[in-house]
C-alpha cells in the first residue's frame, strides 16, 4: 500500500489553488487537505476522444461552462470525461470505494442536468449543479447508484515515462441539511481499456461532509505511481459509494491533471530495522528499488540503523527490509526531502502481507 503524507489547512478556492496543487503534489506525493440510461463501454464513450496530456497542456475541468450539460445523461459536449451511475458495482451500504475496483463503464452513463438545490435532489448518481454560485458536478450514492463516478480518459503519448503525473481536485460538501452520512471518495487509475482499476490510497477522502453546513472542502493532491506505459490510454476514476443513512451530494471540482519533470536534487533516507523485542537488528538487509527496477542495498549497523544516499527528490521508491525470523511490510514512499523515519518493525498481524525473511537472490 502506498504511504502518503497528509496535512490540513484552510484556503479560498481560486485559480492559485490549482497551481499550488501541482507544486505540492510533486513535492509530497499524495495527501488530502480538509477545509471548512444508456449503457456503453469505455471504447465508445465521448466519441473516442481523449485528452492529450503533456507538460505544456494539463487537463483542467472546473465546470465553469454551464451550458455544455443541458440534457440528462448526455456528455457529448465534453472531451475526456463522463459520469457513470455505477449500478451493482457493490452490493452493500457504506462500502469503502477504495475496494471497488471492477470496471464500471458498462453501467449507465449518468448526469442529472441543470440542478440548483443539492438539499432537495433526492435521486442519487451524477448531477450538474449549474444553479449554484460556484457551479460543479457532484456524486451521490443511493440504492440504484451504488458507486457513482467520474471517468477521465487521457492519452499519455506526450507525457514520457520520465515525467511525473499529478492529479488534484476539490471534494466539496454541497448538502447543508442535518444529514451526516460518511461520504467516502476514492481516486483510482487504469492503463488501457480493460481490467480492474488500481486505488491511490493517499488520495482517499474518508468523509467529505459535515452536518448543517455546506462549507467543507477536501482538497486532494496526488502523484500517481510511476507508470511504464505499454499503451497510451490512461483512465482516472473518482468514485463515491452508497453510504449508510441519507447520502449527501459531494462536488468534484477544480480537476487538474498534470505531467511534470522530476527534480535532479538528491536526498538521504535512513531508519531502523527492529526485531520482535523492538530492539535494533544488526545485519538486516534493506533494499531500495526505484521506478526502473534499480536496487540500492544497505546493511544495518550494530544498532539496527541503515542509511541510503543517492535518492532522487520527486521519485517514488519501494523499500524492503529482510532479517532472519522476521517479516516486514514494504514501504512505498515519494521522496520530497531527507527522511530519517523509515523504520521497520516485524509484522504481527495475519492481515498483513508477509515478506520474505531473506532477500531475493
Amino acid at each position: 500500500m502506498l504511504n502518503f503524507k497528509k496535512t490540513i489547512f484552510t484556503s479560498q478556492k481560486g485559480l492559485y489553488f490549482r497551481a499550488a496543487a501541482m507544486i505540492f503534489a510533486i513535492a509530497l506525493g499524495a495527501f488530502v487537505i480538509n477545509t471548512t440510461s444508456v449503457k456503453t463501454s469505455a471504447r465508445d464513450f465521448l466519441n473516442n476522444l481523449s485528452w492529450f496530456i503533456s507538460p505544456s497542456d494539463p487537463y483542467l475541468q472546473n465546470w465553469s461552462d454551464t451550458v455544455s450539460i443541458n440534457t440528462d445523461d448526455n456528455w457529448d459536449n465534453f472531451i475526456a470525461i463522463t459520469g457513470f451511475r455505477g449500478d451493482n458495482l457493490t452490493t452493500g451500504v457504506g462500502v469503502d470505494p477504495q475496494t471497488v475496483l471492477a470496471p464500471g463503464d458498462a453501467t449507465p452513463i449518468d448526469v442529472i442536468a441543470n440542478q440548483s438545490n443539492p438539499n432537495t435532489l433526492v435521486q442519487g448518481g451524477v448531477a450538474e449543479f449549474d444553479g449554484l454560485a460556484n457551479p460543479t458536478v457532484a456524486l451521490k450514492g443511493d440504492d440504484t447508484a451504488d458507486a457513482p463516478n467520474l471517468l477521465i480518459r487521457l492519452n499519455t503519448k506526450n507525457c514520457p515515462d520520465s515525467k511525473v503525473m499529478t492529479v488534484a481536485y476539490n471534494v466539496r460538501d454541497l448538502d447543508s441539511t442535518a444529514n451526516n452520512a460518511v461520504q467516502q471518495v476514492a481516486l483510482q487509475y487504469r492503463l488501457g481499456f480493460t481490467g480492474n482499476f488500481t486505488n491511490v490510497p493517499g488520495a482517499f477522502v474518508a468523509d467529505a461532509t459535515n452536518p448543517n453546513s455546506a462549507t467543507k472542502v477536501s482538497s486532494v493532491f496526488a502523484t500517481l505511481p510511476h507508470l511504464v506505459l505499454s499503451q497510451d490510454i490512461l483512465f482516472l476514476r473518482i468514485m463515491t459509494t452508497n453510504a449508510a443513512g441519507n447520502d449527501e451530494w459531494v462536488g468534484i471540482d477544480d480537476i487538474t491533471v498534470g505531467c511534470f519533470v522530476t527534480t535532479a536534487a538528491e536526498a538521504v533516507i535512513s531508519g531502523k530495522v527492529m526485531n520482535s523485542q523492538q530492539r535494533g537488528y544488526k545485519g538486516a538487509t534493506v533494499i531500495v528499488t526505484d521506478r526502473e527496477g534499480n536496487n540500492i542495498i544497505a546493511k544495518t549497523n550494530q544498532f539496527g540503523n541503515y542509511r541510503v544516499n543517492g535518492i532522487f527528490v520527486g521519485e517514488t521508491y519501494i523499500i524492503h527490509a529482510y532479517s532472519k525470523n522476521n517479516t516486514y511490510t514494504p514501504k512505498i514512499v515519494v521522496i520530497s526531502s531527507d527522511r530519517d523515519d523509515l523504520d521497520f518493525t516485524p509484522d504481527t498481524s495475519n492481515d498483513l502481507i508477509a515478506e520474505q525473511k531473506s532477500p531475493p537472490k
